[in-house]
């Protein structure tokens, strides 16, 4: 094999071997630079999507912030974070003048916890439920008005069953009922459930 054959053939190896050096070493590692940097500008991209969304939607959310308000302090009037049992009787006494009828006695049990499983699909875990017993003295059709309107007042109550009795002077009713309080982040919860509670009772307003 002439010298000039091998030269050739010398110079063709040589060749190969830059152009893979320059395949391996240089142009490779930009190629998977730049897929990595492409998929970071769409990981970027979709970052920034999210983050559009998240910006339309708390947009969304400031412009209806007097209206959630509103609606939050309505309902923390129906089931507050306390038993806040004065404001209850003060609530009973307006709602048994509109209906003539006067309120006798306002008994309250232990709290329980009401139980989770009824809380399912409300957005709600803890539920604390405290039983009452309401009695008043009032004529027939005035009874009848302070049942509807002990359901439907201010305080969200669940009137779980009532008595009427005669009286010679005047008719009376005992409803046994429930008044919710909904707990604060980290304050203590009753251990035992709706239907597990003592008998005792724990206060008394008349």
């Amino acid at each position: 094999m002439s010298i000039l054959r091998l030269w050739v053939i010398g110079a063709v190896l040589m060749s190969l071997i830059i152009v893979s050096a320059g395949w391996f070493l240089g142009v490779a590692p930009r190629l998977a630079d730049a897929a990595l940097a492409q998929e970071e500008r769409q990981n970027v991209e979709v970052i920034n999507v999210g983050y559009e969304a998240t910006l339309a939607e708390l947009q969304r959310l400031s412009e209806n912030l007097p209206e959630l308000e509103s609606e939050l302090e309505s309902l923390r009037v129906e089931i507050p974070d306390e038993p806040e049992l004065s404001t209850l009787l003060g609530q009973l006494n307006t709602l048994a003048e509109a209906a003539g009828v006067s309120i006798v006695e306002v008994t309250a049990r232990t709290p329980v916890l009401f139980p989770p499983d009824q809380l399912d699909g409300t957005g709600v875990t803890d539920l604390v439920a405290l039983p009452v017993t309401i009695r008043a003295a009032g004529e027939g059709p005035a009874i009848d008005a302070f049942i509807r309107q002990v359901q439907f007042g201010p305080r969200l109550i669940l009137v779980e069953q009532f008595d009427l009795t005669d009286d010679p002077v005047a008719g009376a009713v005992s409803l046994e009922a429930l008044i919710f309080v909904l707990p604060a982040e980290g304050a203590a919860l009753p251990t035992e459930q709706v239907g597990e509670q003592p008998l005792e009772e724990t206060e008394t307003e008349e």
